[in-house]
């Protein structure tokens, strides 16, 4: 966004105050009253799911402008999508965002790029996938076995085949 800092409401009596020195306490020129302020962050890399992509790079993201404004922040932008479709096809409805291809500098083809996550509109949260996830990120020993289950022992395709594919089966009409 190109912005200094941020105003931002919320910090008044909580721990930011004590731990976090750079948010600062100024006077807000309209209504007189003490606002924290909080610095502006340049992320390296944004990665964000999207529903849709036309061939330009264009995209539209579910949910509000968060995914929007993390993309306008980063140095760099990519972008996984359900679908990729014609640029007349690219239309953001209630609920979900446009990101211009100007902010997207690579954008992947991933159906079912955001589970066990949910991506609105599309699909739920794995909600059994999730727990999954939790219980065996309580440890170090049980974690580096999902790790090499989900993450390393099979590819993107036998992922989305198996585990994706089967919550899609069980859990939509």
């Amino acid at each position: 966004m190109g912005l200094p800092f941020m105003p931002v409401h919320g910090v008044h009596g909580t721990d930011y105050e004590r731990v976090r020195k750079d948010f600062l306490k100024v006077t807000d020129p309209y209504s007189g009253r003490e606002i924290f302020v909080v610095p502006s962050i340049t992320p390296d890399i944004c990665i964000l799911h999207a529903i849709l992509s036309d061939p330009l790079g264009n995209l539209v993201i579910p949910g509000s402008e968060a995914n929007r404004l993390a993309a306008l922040s980063a140095r760099t932008t990519i972008a996984s999508v359900e679908r990729i479709v014609d640029e007349k096809d690219l239309v953001a409805r209630m609920g979900q965002t446009f990101l211009s291809a100007l902010h997207v500098d690579l954008v992947v083809h991933r159906p079912l790029g955001a589970h066990p996550t949910s991506c609105p509109g599309t699909y739920p949260v794995d909600g059994d996938h999730v727990k999954l996830y939790v219980d065996r990120a309580k440890s170090e020993e049980k974690f580096h076995g999902y790790l090499a289950t989900y993450v390393f022992g099979m590819s993107e395709e036998e992922y989305a085949a198996g585990v994706a594919e089967l919550f899609f089966e069980n859990a939509l009409p």
